[in-house]
């Protein structure tokens, strides 16, 4: 190799990673569920701006399975990883936010289905009979019937900026203007979280998505899987600690 091509290897690409992208993710993701598992006792500002930055977490994590799906060599590994993940997030899930509902990694699991089917499925009827079929699955996940139409939207639109932009705004219209609507009928400022999650951090990842450069950035795979259920175990447990049940 040439020292020219020496220097253009080691200049670093303009944009986001997929690892810078994860790690606003993560951050989203803790601001989120810190806002839930300590909303009690938290200064009600404070729980705004969790809430605001925990928008930032799905779309993220939508775009990067659909990133994920392009990539991947093997969708069968892919796809037992998720499972695998889902399986033990579970039990800090339910212990700590949401104990009658599946975690975000099974509406992610399913998504990465709906991709599948959707490229491998030549009788779109059928595909749309067995997505309808996913999504109503999906009503008992986090993220409900909404999280495989916006994966979809990211992985079936052609044009970068338009799946990105046309999945956020469904995000918008489907969680961020009823709940404005409900807040200013009733003044009620339990609707408002909700609000500044999908217009203030769903609407920030426009930017942070565009932004990303298609590269890799540091390979920490398993640390991100692992954070999941390792965030909501630790914040649970420091609730009982410190507050008790």
């Amino acid at each position: 190799m040439t020292s020219q091509h020496l220097s253009q290897a080691s200049t670093p690409q303009k944009g986001l990673s997929s690892f810078a992208l994860k790690i606003f993710a993560i951050v989203g993701m803790t601001c989120n569920h810190a806002a839930y598992i300590f909303n009690a006792y938290l200064p009600f500002e404070v729980s705004f701006i969790f809430f605001a930055i925990g928008g930032i977490t799905f779309p993220t994590m939508a775009f990067l399975l659909v990133e994920g799906y392009k990539h991947t060599s093997n969708i069968r590994k892919y796809a037992l990883r998720l499972f695998i993940f889902a399986l033990i997030s579970q039990i800090p899930f339910s212990l700590f936010l949401v104990a009658f509902e599946a975690n975000v990694l099974f509406t992610l699991l399913l998504s990465l289905l709906a991709m599948h089917l959707y490229d491998h499925m030549h009788n779109r009827t059928l595909f749309w009979i067995a997505f309808v079929g996913i999504v109503i699955v999906t009503s008992q996940c986090d993220w409900g019937m909404i999280g495989p139409v916006v994966v979809l939207i990211m992985h079936a639109v052609p044009h970068n900026k338009e799946r990105i932009i046309f999945a956020i705004l469904l995000i918008i219209f489907s969680i961020g203007f009823p709940s404005l609507l409900a807040y200013f009928a009733t003044l009620d400022l339990v609707q408002l979280p909700y609000a500044l999650y999908a217009f203030v951090g769903s609407g920030m990842c426009i930017p942070l998505l565009l932004a990303y450069n298609g590269t890799r950035g540091k390979p920490l795979k398993w640390f991100f899987y692992a954070y999941y259920p390792g965030h909501i175990l630790v914040l649970g447990l420091v609730k009982l600690l410190v507050f008790g049940l």
